[in-house]
């Protein structure tokens, strides 16, 4: 334990050479700042403006995975060629601290972006239709649902390098915005990419009285299943594929 514990102290000590700590305080911040002062002036519902939200912030979420996760390699990469993941005494250490580390820090910048923009909406536009525990309930859902994607990326940075972590990404965004629309109705379940949107949908209209859970209780239930186990197969798969891994050229 205290080895891993050094492994992670030692992941924020390299990020202070990257604005990756940067990236998670000045990104919420910025948003919640575009997003307030749009809705202050926007002739819109506030639920609709809540949706709005959430959905951009599902759209973007993707890429921004993909370059922390690439950013966080990248710190491995340039230095050493990656020699201290590829020498630790117990192997699975280095990849586990890595993505603790980044899943974290998306943590507390989803709390800040989603928890800051209700606070704004509730007593600054005074505009919300929702208290200010709706917004942590959604925060933590997005988390909870972009935990796959996380691992997903760091293995796929690992692999293949920063390019094609960061072009799937821009995938999974332009996925995000089509299965937003009923083009993902049945078939959001089994897109990741499409689980924080469309779980925080459900949640929203569930909590503003526009639908019973009844009402789409097979779907959320089968989401709910393959998040949950894609989520813990896909960081087993990430451990064990590590144990195997050798490194890349830095250049990839």
């Amino acid at each position: 334990m205290t080895i891993f514990f050094r492994f992670i102290k030692s992941d924020f000590l390299k990020m202070k050479r990257q604005p990756i700590l940067l990236l998670h305080l000045l990104l919420p911040l910025l948003g919640i700042i575009l997003f307030i002062g749009y809705f202050s002036y926007a002739p819109y519902k506030s639920t609709a403006m809540v949706m709005a939200f959430l959905q951009m912030m599902a759209i973007v979420f993707p890429i921004l995975i993909a370059i922390v996760c690439s950013m966080a390699v990248e710190q491995e990469s340039s230095p050493g060629d990656f020699q201290q993941m590829l020498t630790s005494w117990i192997k699975m250490l280095p990849f586990f601290s890595k993505l603790l580390v980044v899943l974290l820090l998306g943590l507390s910048a989803i709390l800040l972006l989603v928890c800051g923009f209700g606070a704004g909406f509730i007593y600054i536009l005074h505009k919300s239709p929702f208290e200010l525990g709706y917004y942590l309930y959604v925060a933590c859902i997005f988390f909870g649902s972009s935990i796959f994607l996380y691992v997903l990326h760091l293995i796929v940075s690992l692999k293949f390098g920063n390019m094609v972590s960061i072009g799937i990404g821009i995938f999974e965004s332009l996925l995000s915005a089509l299965f937003i629309t009923g083009l993902g109705d049945n078939k959001w379940e089994f897109m990741p990419c499409a689980w924080g949107i469309r779980f925080s949908d459900i949640f929203s209209k569930y909590m503003s009285g526009g639908i019973s859970l009844e009402q789409n209780l097979s779907e959320l239930h089968l989401g709910i299943c393959l998040c949950i186990t894609g989520s813990i197969a896909i960081t087993v798969f990430g451990l064990i594929w590590f144990l195997h891994w050798e490194g890349r050229k830095s250049g990839n």
